[in-house]
């Protein structure tokens, strides 16, 4: 039964509620006041109670009338806010803004970018990839609504709704490295192999170094690139073993090696912009 009330009588007696007088609210809602009358009654006999006291001084709700109108007053405020949001980005388009410090990023936020686009077409994405310091200056003049960081990275005023671990893995090409496909692998074994490394820039990167440092090893990799389509293109091509997410090396080209250890895992934050105003970032959240 309830399940089937229709939301009109929800509205009406909002409506009520928040004017405290029928005439009122039958003028907002442009409905004669016979109907708004109608529709309270027959709200209280579909849920069998009293909502609604009439007096002189007005309409109050009764104690069940309070405690439904507590749990619709949220409903309908979001609604409103979600046809405001859907009407603007209908008329002017605007701007979602996405900063990350990690080449990893778009593994995590992928199928709530594409979604987001269908729902929301005119809206413009900015996605920049950058350290920690220049995210910061981008979130100082309001260019920074949500974005994925570095487990140590600090960064005021965001708060967090998502974390990922990321398990690093030896990668290389199964062309040109097929004679390690079937071997269980020591970390000697691994360094004595030519590295293609991403630069230590990176947490990867840094992530190893530490384990290394950890295990009194040293290492100075045959290629050292910033970029990580450099790196993934030399490991394709048969220039050296790498390290990365194997989700990004999950196809024909690459092979997974198998080690007698593991590297650190890692660790990735998701937030959002406290002091935002910009009411599309609890619409992307609500995809993530």
């Amino acid at each position: 039964m309830l399940d089937n009330i229709n939301l009109n009588l929800l509205k009406y007696f909002y409506e009520v509620v928040n004017t405290k007088n029928i005439t009122k609210a039958s003028e907002n809602l442009c409905v004669s006041q016979p109907a708004i009358t109608k529709a309270i009654k027959d709200l209280e006999n579909e849920l069998n109670v009293k909502l609604l006291l009439r007096s002189k001084k007005g309409v109050t709700p009764t104690t069940e009338g309070e405690i439904l109108y507590e749990h619709i007053k949220d409903m309908f405020n979001n609604l409103k806010r979600t046809f405001n949001t859907i009407e603007n980005t209908k008329t002017s388009g605007g701007n979602l803004y996405i900063g990350a410090t990690t080449t990893n990023f778009l593994e995590f936020i992928k199928k709530a970018l594409n979604e987001f686009k269908l729902k929301y077409p005119n809206i413009h994405i900015d996605i920049t990839l950058e350290t920690i310091d220049v995210l910061e200056e981008k979130a100082k003049v309001g260019k920074l609504d949500i974005l994925i960081k570095n487990d140590y990275e600090n960064f005021n005023n965001f708060s967090y709704i998502k974390s990922f671990v990321i398990k690093d893995k030896f990668i290389a090409s199964k062309k040109y490295f097929s004679n390690l496909i079937d071997k269980k692998l020591s970390l000697n074994d691994i360094l004595n192999q030519p590295l293609v490394l991403l630069s230590n820039i990176t947490h990867g990167r840094r992530n190893f170094d530490t384990f290394l440092k950890q295990n009194n090893k040293k290492v100075i990799p045959t290629y050292e690139f910033n970029s990580y389509s450099l790196c993934r293109e030399l490991i394709k091509c048969g220039y050296g073993i790498g390290i990365g997410n194997p989700i990004h090396y999950n196809n024909k080209d690459f092979v997974i090696l198998n080690t007698d250890f593991d590297l650190p895992t890692r660790t990735f934050h998701i937030g959002y912009n406290k002091d935002s105003k910009n009411d599309l970032i609890q619409e992307f959240i609500k995809l993530l």
